[in-house]
């Protein structure tokens, strides 16, 4: 068995409290809408993200318009009128967007964990499903934009994950062996069934349950193993 030389990570709802954001930012968006926002509406405006973005991710439609289709499916159903045009949804998407990124922010346990890899020598790395653009802009406000050697989104790398070849192209940025990373994700499917068809070592992080282990706690108790 390769000793570890680099840990990698999934960005939403592994480092980034992506769940977390989104929900305060429908609550805005919505609210300055007239829409009395309770858990059922929430748990749709989640469902329309989960089903429009899988149809972006395999290529169905575009970023654009997985957006779109977003609110053609939450805002009917509320009593809010869609504008008649794309532009215009565009916009009001653009509303949604600013109160979702005021409510960025890393989860507390990120920075100490990565602060500590980097003092014991660990190569860091990213490996994110999304929109190249997207993603890269969350890195500076959360405080992330240094913390990695090599960061990989599958629209700028062209593939994805689970796909084991977005894990080999970013342990070959990180210029180690795929057996030698361990990656860290909270999708058992996208994220270690896929780090491990790729030869990685992969752990869980599940962030939705208080019971679970944090993430310091989850690697480190795959390192001390090592």
């Amino acid at each position: 068995m390769h000793q570890l030389r680099a840990v990698c990570f999934d960005l939403d709802d592994t480092l980034f409290d992506h769940r977390g954001a989104a929900r305060t930012g429908v609550r805005r968006f919505l609210g300055d809408l007239g829409v009395d926002v309770d858990e059922a509406v929430l748990a749709e405006w989640f469902r329309a993200e989960d089903e429009q973005y899988e149809r972006w991710r395999t290529g169905e439609i575009d970023f654009a318009e997985q957006r779109r289709e977003r609110l053609r499916i939450v805002l009917p159903p509320l009593g809010v009128a869609l504008p008649a045009d794309e532009a215009g949804l565009d916009a009001l998407f653009d509303d949604y967007l600013a109160a979702y990124r005021d409510a960025w922010c890393v989860f507390p346990d990120v920075a100490p964990l990565l602060r500590s890899l980097r003092e014991r020598g660990y190569r860091i790395g990213l490996l994110t499903n999304g929109s190249e653009a997207q993603q890269l802009d969350k890195l500076a406000p959360i405080g992330l934009d240094a913390a990695f050697d090599a960061v990989c989104i599958s629209e700028q790398i062209g593939v994805q994950k689970p796909d084991p070849r977005a894990f080999t192209l970013l342990a070959a940025r990180l210029g180690v062996d795929p057996a030698a990373c361990l990656f860290v994700g909270d999708d058992p499917e996208r994220d270690v069934a896929g780090a491990r068809r790729a030869g990685m070592r992969a752990v869980l992080v599940d962030r939705a349950d208080p019971a679970a282990a944090d993430l310091a706690t989850v690697v480190g108790t795959t390192l001390r193993v090592d």
